[in-house]
């Protein structure tokens, strides 16, 4: 838990041009630049820890007013850069029938390269800020690469972004071409729910714990004053209106119980916000390799990319579940690329 909500502070820093690093455990020594500094109202530099042995520093929880104002930060969505990066190295443009054919496997087809071009591919560096809430409040960031134009996602570039000299601008004029935004927009959305899915699971099966645990004391409290409720009646052996007095009492006492319950549900209920906060548009000297895809007599054009950054051809997209796949089959009608597990 503490080094969530330091690497959280963290990754908010970074993405606006501040530096952060840990000198020591449980704490982060940060500069902000003089503007966002401003807006949160505290020094350019501070240091922010989890314990309260540190002195001279801002102590933060999950429910700290500092961590409120970082989290407005987050709301400043939809800030887009773009760069190209220029490539000093001879791209090769034949001899991939080798390459591909060892990155690629058809597991029920064939992939035979025909032709291969230089080409510049734009990629997508997304940054989606989510906000979880419970019991308590939790902020993150997750980022990841897409390939624009294959929708392969996330992939990793190598190291493309490694030297900044290396970067220069793009007209605008010259801006390569994407798949349909709204179906590239889908797979970023569908891509950023898994990834805050996944980093919100320990958290979530926290509150499941928790839900169980509160539900269980509940049950058990109730189930006791019910309990005590009956032994009374049989005692007494009450009759008549007295025992319809503590039938009564009993049923009251479920309805509290049942609503108590729903309350504890509401509590420990996760609800996610997830939206852009910002993009970096890449494009990069890549090499195009035009492939065929067999099945039977089925055959389909395909674009397979190799980055001279990573040194590697990239894995194509499941068309199915949207996942990068370097092994896979081909559907018998449309030779759809299809994964292993989504194959039947």
């Amino acid at each position: 838990m503490t080094n969530d909500i330091l690497q959280t502070l963290q990754k908010i820093v970074h993405l606006h041009d501040g530096v952060a690093e840990s000198s020591q455990p449980n704490t982060l020594n940060v500069l902000l630049p003089e503007d966002v500094a401003d807006s949160l109202g505290i020094k350019e530099e501070v240091t922010f820890t989890t314990t309260a042995d540190v002195h001279d520093g801002y102590f933060v929880t999950y429910n700290s007013e500092i961590l409120k104002k970082f989290e407005t930060l987050l709301a400043q969505k939809g800030q887009v850069a773009t760069f190209g990066v220029k490539y000093e190295g001879y791209l090769k443009t034949t001899g991939f029938e080798k390459t591909v054919a060892n990155a690629l496997t058809p597991l029920n087809g064939l992939i035979r390269v025909q032709d291969a071009k230089a080409e510049t591919t734009p990629y997508w560096l997304c940054n989606i800020a989510y906000i979880g809430r419970a019991d308590e409040n939790r902020l993150g960031k997750v980022s990841f690469i897409i390939n624009a134009l294959t929708g392969v996602a996330p992939i990793e570039i190598g190291d493309a972004l490694l030297w900044e000299f290396d970067r220069i601008a793009v007209v605008e004029d010259n801006f390569k071409p994407t798949m349909p935004f709204d179906i590239l927009s889908g797979m970023i959305e569908k891509l950023s729910n898994s990834l805050i899915e996944k980093n919100l699971d320990h958290w979530r099966k926290s509150l499941r714990r928790k839900q169980q645990r509160d539900e269980d004391r509940l049950t058990s409290y109730y189930g006791i004053i019910i309990q005590e409720i009956r032994e009374k009646i049989n005692k007494k052996n009450l009759q008549g209106e007295d025992k319809q007095r503590e039938l009564d009492r009993i049923e009251a006492t479920k309805r509290e119980s049942k609503r108590k319950q729903t309350d504890i549900r509401e509590r420990y209920a996760l609800k996610v916000e997830a939206q852009l906060h910002s993009a970096l548009v890449i494009q990069l000297p890549t090499v195009h390799i035009q492939c065929e895809l067999v099945r039977k007599k089925q055959r389909r054009q395909v674009t397979v990319i190799w980055n001279p950054f990573s040194k590697q051809i990239e894995p194509l997209r499941c068309e199915k579940s949207e996942v990068p796949v370097s092994s896979f089959y081909l559907s018998d009608d449309e030779v759809k690329i299809i994964s292993a597990e989504c194959w039947h």
